[in-house]
């Protein structure tokens, strides 16, 4: 279990979904129905809720990390949600 804490409480290592980096060297999390943000330091913040429907397997961040897109294989499509606002579109 990684034990990272932040608003939204630990975080488990056993329930992610998908995991990216940034250039930043940042990670965003797929978990339980919402994109995370872990920074440098640890610090946890839910960047946005994703459709309840979504069966994530894989996420990746832009090149200026700006978006993180998300594969939702149980709808076939890719979404993409923006990082500073947390705005999910298709």
């Amino acid at each position: 279990t990684l034990a990272l804490e932040g608003e939204d409480g630990p975080l488990a290592a056993s329930d992610m979904n998908g995991v990216a980096s940034d250039r930043a060297g940042a990670w965003y999390v797929a978990i339980n129905g919402s994109l995370l943000h872990v920074s440098v330091a640890g610090r946890v913040r839910r960047v946005a809720a994703l459709p309840a429907s979504d069966e994530v397997n894989s996420i990746a961040a832009s090149p200026d990390g700006s978006a993180v897109y998300v594969a939702d294989y149980s709808n076939s499509k890719i979404r993409r949600v923006e990082v500073a606002t947390g705005v999910v579109t298709t």
